[in-house]
């Protein structure tokens, strides 16, 4: 049997009690080198750092420069192309869409639609002028009914304008739907078409395609007495053949001849010939002026007035004679109140070109 080993006092010393008894590794250096100091009673830093990259001296280059805000945001130039040149309210694209195409076009169509009238006697049925106006440029329809003075019926806008779908449902009203001499159906309403405007008929001719031939518009019995009562009024309805007779017989009667002066005025009134001149003033600061000739044919008096162009530097007063009669030769009597032959005016005649 093996003896029991017996506990011995250890001999080692506690590693708390062994501080500063080693000596301490050399070659390693874990303290700090300070980089402050004090030159001339000041901080100064004496770290150098690492020498500068080519990035850092290119942007420090740029800073440098006032307008390095503008540099860095320029952008590439791109080469220029034939549309830069233009306004962007000139340029069109190759395919242009129709309210482009067609912007301001409208094909204008005169028809006319019967309504039937029965609290009048005498009348049984009316017919109502209107125009029918096709936009186009987003292929709207727009009616206009024309006002007539006193009739009675509220006119003006007959139909507001936009897209009015077919009778028959399929898709909405086009240009092909319209010629003179046939019916248009719109909401119920039959049309007849009597004619259309200069624009439309071109438009149509350049298409190829046959619009028809206008038709004179029809008229009612309203409308033929609307017309009589008027030219009736105004006066434009020839006096009886007695009337005038009995006018002139009393006349000669009372001793009075007949006046030549209100019958050129009867005749004549509203007439006026115009001619083109120019009056060349060859005095010092003159130049050569441009007048427009007027001739009264109703009292044969003349108006001359001044024709300057744009920026010609004259007052804008074109009246250089007030209308009068033009004398040929102008003579002062001697003596107030002395007899003198009249004068010779200008007539019609002596204006040659």
């Amino acid at each position: 049997m093996a003896p029991t080993p017996t506990m011995v006092k250890s001999q080692s010393v506690p590693g708390l009690l062994k501080l500063g008894t080693s000596v301490p590794p050399t070659g390693e250096r874990h303290h700090r080198n300070s980089t402050l100091s004090f030159k001339l009673d000041s901080a100064v830093d004496l770290h150098k750092g690492a020498p500068p990259t080519d990035e850092a001296a290119r942007v420090a280059e740029m800073l440098r420069q006032p307008a390095w805000r503008l540099a860095a945001t320029e952008r590439a130039q791109t080469p220029p192309m034939p549309e830069d040149s233009l306004p962007k309210n000139m340029i069109h694209p190759r395919v242009a869409p129709a309210w482009l195409k067609h912007d301001r076009q409208v094909l204008r169509f005169y028809a006319y639609f019967q309504e039937s009238v029965t609290e009048r006697a005498d009348e049984n049925s009316r017919y109502r002028n209107v125009t029918i106006s096709y936009h186009m440029e987003d292929g709207t329809v727009r009616i206009q009914e024309p006002r007539v003075e006193n009739s009675g019926i509220p006119q003006g806008a007959f139909l507001k304008r936009h897209q009015v779908p077919r009778q028959d449902g399929m898709g909405f009203i086009g240009p092909d739907d319209f010629r003179c001499g046939e019916n248009a159906v719109i909401y119920g309403r039959t049309y007849h078409i009597t004619g259309c405007d200069r624009f439309t008929r071109w438009f149509y001719e350049q298409n190829g395609i046959d619009v028809g031939e206008d038709e004179p518009l029809v008229q009612d019995l309203w409308q033929k007495s609307y017309r009589f009562r008027k030219t009736a009024e105004k006066g434009g309805l020839p006096p009886p053949r007695c009337a005038v007779e009995a006018k002139t017989l009393t006349k000669f009667q009372v001793g009075q001849p007949p006046c030549t002066k209100i019958q050129q005025f009867l005749l004549n009134d509203r007439k006026v010939l115009r001619f083109k001149a120019f009056w060349d003033d060859h005095t010092p600061y003159g130049a050569r002026i441009y007048l427009v000739i007027h001739f009264y044919l109703s009292d044969n008096t003349v108006e001359i007035n001044e024709a300057h162009c744009r920026n010609s530097g004259r007052d804008n007063y074109p009246v250089f004679m007030k209308r009068g009669p033009l004398y040929k030769k102008n003579d002062l009597p001697a003596v107030p109140g002395m007899l003198v032959p009249d004068p010779i005016p200008y007539l019609p005649e002596d204006f040659v070109v």
